[in-house]
């Protein structure tokens, strides 16, 4: 691991010397985290963390995942422009209604 933090200081260097190593650089940080907040428990030790190593095979799996999962939006509720056509169609129900439909009383015959 120091080992691959040494040779990325080499790549970012662009040719440069390096005069430093991740092990010179480590008596000079600092562990702020509050003894409170430390973890103790072990943790990713799901199978699924070991068994993707890749992002592209992890997005693969949750896009997966996300297939598997029945939402409203997937079986109930459609969203998209026929959402929109519903909504300007529900605003105008009213104007079919007598009171909204009909001629004012006090308009002029002509």
């Amino acid at each position: 691991m120091i080992e691959d933090v040494d040779n990325l200081f080499k790549v970012f260097a662009l040719g440069k010397p390096v005069t430093f190593s991740a092990t010179s650089l480590a008596p000079e940080v600092e562990d702020n985290i509050p003894s409170g907040l430390v973890r103790e428990t072990p943790y990713l030790n799901h199978s699924i963390f070991n068994t993707y190593h890749t992002k592209h095979e992890l997005l693969r799996y949750i896009s997966k995942l996300q297939s598997k999962d029945l939402s409203l939006c997937h079986s109930m509720i459609r969203l998209g422009s026929c959402t929109m056509k519903l909504n300007a169609t529900t605003e105008m129900m009213p104007v079919t209604w007598p009171v909204f439909a009909d001629m004012h009383p006090f308009a002029p015959t002509q």
